[in-house]
């Protein structure tokens, strides 16, 4: 049985049916060409579909997960293990050292 995958243009949303049972697309929705990739690249993106029919990685501006700061560390807020903040995706020690500066000014 051949299965047609349909996916949000520009999104993760899927609907997987077969042939036999013909959908009419809704909206912002499109007829992907092939199935969904069943690897992923990273832990930090997904598979986005895109208008063209064609599934693209898309990296995620942040983490998958919550970042907490505990004993002036980051960590994994699920497991508390320690994250190096190279590691994240999304510029985050640029954003944090923002962050950082905006609560605490220099005084004068």
């Amino acid at each position: 049985m051949v299965m047609i995958w349909y996916c949000k243009i520009d999104g993760t949303d899927v609907v997987v049916l077969s042939e036999d049972q013909p959908w009419p697309l809704p909206s912002g929705w499109v007829q992907m060409n092939d199935v969904r990739p069943d690897t992923r690249l990273d832990r930090f993106g997904d598979w986005y579909g895109r208008a063209t029919g064609i599934w693209e990685w898309v990296k995620y501006p942040d983490p998958p997960f919550n970042v907490v700061y505990h004993e002036g560390k980051l960590k994994n807020a699920d497991t508390m293990v320690e994250i190096a903040i190279e590691t994240l995706p999304g510029d985050i020690a640029a954003r944090l050292a923002a962050l950082e500066a905006a609560a605490s000014p220099p005084s004068t």
